[in-house]
């Protein structure tokens, strides 16, 4: 799906689980492959199980790539929700699974995401 034609609600490309609570995704990106342009509504966090370097665009500006190493953890409280895409900017695969938490976002704002440390610009 492109930007044009609106974000998609999936936030990842394969649902893992659900219940009243919780998504469970995987995505997983191969070297140069762009996520779809989606829009998360929930508070979310993801975990990056391979050594990864990842660009992000949003509202289309494309961000500088960054390098993160397996096991980088980011949570994320979307306030109204945050539209973005990803592209896997590695000569390798690129993996993650990320959690929605159900029932919107605990903020009005989008806060500052918080992460482990674990990643840097290139």
């Amino acid at each position: 799906m492109s930007q044009d034609e609106g974000p998609s609600l999936d936030v990842g490309s394969d649902l893992l689980f659900e219940n009243d609570r919780v998504r469970v995704w995987a995505m997983t990106l191969q070297p140069g492959e762009t996520s779809s342009y989606h829009r998360h509504e929930n508070d979310y966090l993801f975990v990056y199980t391979t050594p990864s370097s990842i660009r992000s665009e949003i509202a289309g500006k494309e961000g500088p790539a960054r390098e993160f190493d397996d096991g980088y953890v980011q949570y994320t409280e979307v306030g109204s929700g945050i539209e973005h895409s990803i592209t896997n900017v590695a000569e390798s695969v690129h993996r993650q699974i990320i959690v929605e938490m159900k029932g919107g976002s605990v903020s009005e704002t989008t806060q500052t995401p918080i992460n482990n440390g674990r990643a840097q610009k290139i």
